[in-house]
């Protein structure tokens, strides 16, 4: 048991040691979580100075005022904005005239808008989702209200009162719940990861096996530990590096979170947001501001204790199974490059798991996403997904268990082609004779 601990240790301190992977585990959060700070404050920054020209020939939406100029009939539809405002002409610029002025976009609006609904926005540099979101606003309530001028017999409060948006909300009959469609997308993400680190970090397991089987080391290693303890100890080191990059990118991913939240409370962000969304509030902190977020809400409502925590264990067991079996395929041959053949058997599941996830997406409780989160090879991926919807405690337990069972009886078998694979030089076995050495008997 101590030499086997021994081999654990090894394996997992001189991984955790290596500076590619200290750079990964922390480079991980910072750029996921970095990177939609980055995004908000890079579109907030380059918003301040957007200045819109609206070439009005015809005097449509504006109308001429001494000494001011141009000006729009209705203000309330142009609004002066931070990072926007207008500005009303009845003359349009030429090109050069446009390249030298100091606006941002020019738009001339005329009577084919009211045809075809249809603006043309001509700009030198591109503006930004936000502009363009609420110029579209700002023409769509000018454009309204111009139409109802044409109604005699219609005002424009009228009007807004009598005007309807049809939204679509759906609710699972039994539980109530609201959300069941969103939080699908959680649970395909926890599923993401579990494919990629499953596979990244199973790959190791078979590079490792080959490294030691072309350097004759596994034949020293074999003298004072058993061929099966040594495989078994080989996926259990590599597979707690793997458990530790995944609660080191949980924990950092946590923290900075919780800090950008701080930075946008402290800086009024999340305010001006729900402000410019039409929700009047003096101040307001991230846990308000993601709760009364149409498309945020249901993020607090997900039990994260119990997604990680199953998270974890169908991480260990997921990587126990295939772990095994990567190991195998990597005693059976000297080299990298003559292992793909033997790797479609093992990579078929996997992948198949991850592109069954993409369709238990649009119908996460059809009867084959049902078998796929019992049956091993597609449970530690499959799972996920319906965890994040929420699962009958007895449906949990009874994939793990099955789980458990199939990581004990595959790292027998798996073990038996190891012990084999890992003394055999200069062939390169079939499919059919590695599933000959399973009949062995130990040495």
């Amino acid at each position: 048991m101590r030499n086997w601990l021994t081999i654990v240790g090894r394996e997992y301190k001189t991984r955790v040691r290596r500076r590619v992977f200290i750079l990964s585990t922390l480079l991980g959060p910072v750029m996921m979580v970095g990177f939609i700070a980055l995004i908000v404050l890079l579109t907030k920054s380059q918003e301040s100075n957007s200045k819109i020209l609206v070439v009005d020939s015809n005097e449509i939406l504006s109308f001429q005022v001494e000494d001011i100029g141009q000006i729009p009939s209705c203000f309330e539809c142009f609004p002066e904005r931070e990072f926007l405002e207008y500005r009303f002409t009845t003359e349009g610029l030429s090109t050069e005239e446009f390249l030298e002025s100091d606006y941002d976009g020019i738009l001339e609006f005329d009577d084919g808008i009211l045809q075809n609904s249809k603006a043309l926005l001509q700009y030198e540099t591109t503006p930004s989702m936000r502009v363009k979101s609420a110029v579209k606003r700002d023409l769509t309530e000018a454009v309204e209200r111009l139409r109802v001028k044409q109604e005699s017999s219609l005002d424009y409060e009228t009007y807004k009162r009598l005007k309807v948006k049809i939204g679509l909300v759906t609710q699972d009959v039994e539980t109530r719940d609201r959300n069941a469609e969103s939080k699908t997308i959680v649970g395909w993400i926890f599923s993401m990861f579990m494919f990629l680190f499953i596979m990244i970090y199973g790959m190791h397991v078979m590079r490792g096996v080959i490294e030691e089987k072309s350097n004759r080391i596994v034949e020293v290693v074999v003298s004072i530990v058993k061929p099966e303890a040594l495989m078994a100890a080989k996926v259990a080191g590599i597979g707690l590096v793997g458990l530790t990059q995944i609660l080191a990118w949980a924990l950092l991913s946590w923290f900075l979170f919780l800090g950008f939240g701080t930075y946008a409370e402290s800086t009024g962000m999340l305010t001006e947001v729900m402000a410019e969304s039409g929700n009047a509030v003096s101040t307001t902190d991230l846990n308000t501001f993601m709760s009364s977020h149409e498309d945020l809400g249901f993020l607090m409502q997900i039990n994260w204790l119990f997604m990680i925590g199953w998270g974890l264990f169908f991480y260990l067991g997921g990587f126990a199974l295939y772990g095994s079996l990567f190991a195998a395929v990597g005693s059976s041959v000297e080299q990298e490059s003559d292992t793909q053949y033997l790797l479609l058997p093992v990579m078929i599941p996997l992948m198949f798991s991850y592109l069954l996830n993409i369709q238990i997406l649009e119908s996460p409780e059809t009867t084959l996403a049902t078998v796929c989160s019992f049956f091993p090879f597609t449970s530690p991926i499959t799972m996920m997904v319906r965890l994040s919807m929420g699962v009958l405690w007895w449906e949990v337990v009874m994939s793990a268990l099955i789980l458990i069972l199939t990581v004990y009886l595959m790292i027998k078998l798996a073990g038996r082609i190891y012990r084999t694979g890992i003394f055999m030089y200069g062939k390169k076995p079939s499919l059919l004779e590695m599933l000959k050495w399973l009949t062995y008997k130990n040495r």
